[in-house]
């Protein structure tokens, strides 16, 4: 498979590096509009550079696109790539509304080529492995659940903290959490959300909180934080037969707890040979080779941005945003 990066930031980088460990695939390209970055990035891993996705798609044969991009920017590449008759690999948010979200979604299905998004969280071993205990029902009938993600805010990247770039705290970073909940307990039927935004001495803070009714009548609260000093991620799943909990900071074998001064959007690590975004990308390779369905469609990425939607109303308004009806 021949694929080609759109976008040289954090992500992007990362992109380009677990690709670069697949055999089966040639980097033909990678897309930037900064020349000085692009320049030194295409010498780092040996790619040829382009100033466009229109240039590239012109000068070289590319099967697949991957969209690296701020997200306000996924439709204009999404819809270019599925023009051009390419597969699509696109990092979540897929969209900044559910609406262009729909739209990208059409344009790929008139072109009839695949859209998988980077809902990497499916492909975590302790999410994926919670999820399988619970539909096996070694928890019992789920009652209430609580799941945390927090990150220092990614100063120094101006798009995150303008919202009609990023999306803001509950589509950016919520988005993560918010699918793995529908993924796991089906449908949400019910939103709300609380958020707190403040500057202190020269750094944005941001906290939010979300409480969703399942339709399965499950409780689900999502703390979602831009204010830590590292990483970190939890969970609690409680039922009526048992409780399975997981937090990220007791797997990584030293900490250190300091204010970082590394501007870079965190992530989480993870000490597998093969890390989560690897195993993500073999999956889509198999996808667009016909070999199996997706484990995360573009309507689970459309459902994602409507919860987050519903988030975002319902901290603006102070009431209850209700999605589906006849829940529990």
């Amino acid at each position: 498979m021949k694929i080609a990066i759109v976008g040289i930031g954090k992500l992007g980088q990362r992109h380009l590096d677990k690709w670069k460990k697949i055999t089966s695939v040639e980097v033909v390209g990678v897309v930037a509009r900064n020349q000085d970055k692009l320049r030194v990035v295409a010498e780092k891993y040996d790619v040829k550079p382009f100033t466009s996705l229109e240039e590239l798609l012109n000068e070289v044969d590319v099967d697949i696109v991957d969209v690296c991009t701020p997200t306000a920017t996924h439709g204009e590449f999404v819809k270019q790539a599925a023009q051009a008759k390419k597969h699509i690999i696109c990092e979540k948010p897929l969209a900044l509304t559910s609406k262009e979200a729909e739209e990208m979604i059409q344009a790929c299905e008139e072109n009839q080529v695949q859209l998988l998004v980077g809902h990497t969280l499916r492909f975590f071993p302790e999410y994926a492995n919670a999820r399988t205990q619970v539909k096996n029902g070694k928890i019992g009938q789920p009652g209430v659940v609580r799941l945390t993600r927090g990150v220092p805010f990614p100063a120094g990247r101006e798009w995150y903290a303008d919202e009609e770039q990023s999306g803001g705290l509950f589509l950016d970073l919520g988005s993560h959490e918010l699918d793995w909940l529908q993924w796991t307990f089906g449908e949400v039927t019910r939103v709300m959300a609380k958020h707190v935004k403040r500057d202190q001495q020269d750094e944005q803070l941001e906290y939010g909180f979300v409480t969703l009714r399942m339709a399965d009548g499950t409780i689900a609260y999502v703390e979602l934080s831009w204010a830590e000093t590292q990483f970190q991620a939890t969970y609690e799943l409680a039922g009526d037969k048992g409780m399975i909990t997981y937090d990220h900071n007791a797997t990584v074998p030293l900490s250190v707890n300091m204010r970082s001064t590394d501007h870079a959007v965190q992530m989480p690590k993870s000490l597998m040979h093969k890390d989560p975004y690897q195993r993500q990308f073999e999956h889509f390779l198999d996808c667009i080779a016909g070999k199996t369905e997706p484990i995360v469609t573009a309507t689970d990425a459309l459902k994602a941005i409507e919860i987050a939607e519903a988030a975002v109303q319902s901290s603006e308004t102070g009431q209850p945003v209700t999605l589906v009806e006849g829940g529990r």
